[in-house]
């Protein structure tokens, strides 16, 4: 399997009002900075609201946050978490640098 980020589709509605996800849009930027990694990894853009099916069949229902790499567990980064047979990262910066190092490209700056 290819790595796979999933993010939240905006504009979303929630309590009648349209919002995004800014960790999300942070990785949709660098997305724009990094066009080569939508060759490389499987990005996913969900609904907002909870359930999330595909992250529950994929994960378990404990992880259905996004933003979230999911990449298999063997060569994942010690700091990941691991489910099953995939580690997972939740957090934007980390994501970003893992991509660049798994994929080549721009990271967020220190």
């Amino acid at each position: 399997m290819k790595d796979r980020l999933y993010l939240i589709a905006a504009p979303f509605d929630d309590l009648g009002e349209a919002w995004y996800c800014q960790d999300c849009a942070t990785m949709e930027g660098a997305l724009l900075v990094n066009p080569h990694w939508l060759s490389a990894v499987d990005v996913k853009r969900m609904a907002f609201p909870r359930p999330r099916h595909e992250l529950i069949d994929l994960l378990g229902e404990a992880h259905q946050s996004m933003p979230v790499l999911v990449m298999p567990a063997d060569g994942a980064p010690d700091h990941a978490v691991r489910t099953g047979d995939w580690a997972i990262l939740t957090d934007p910066r980390q994501i970003a640098r893992e991509l660049c190092v798994r994929h080549g490209g721009a990271g967020p700056h220190p």
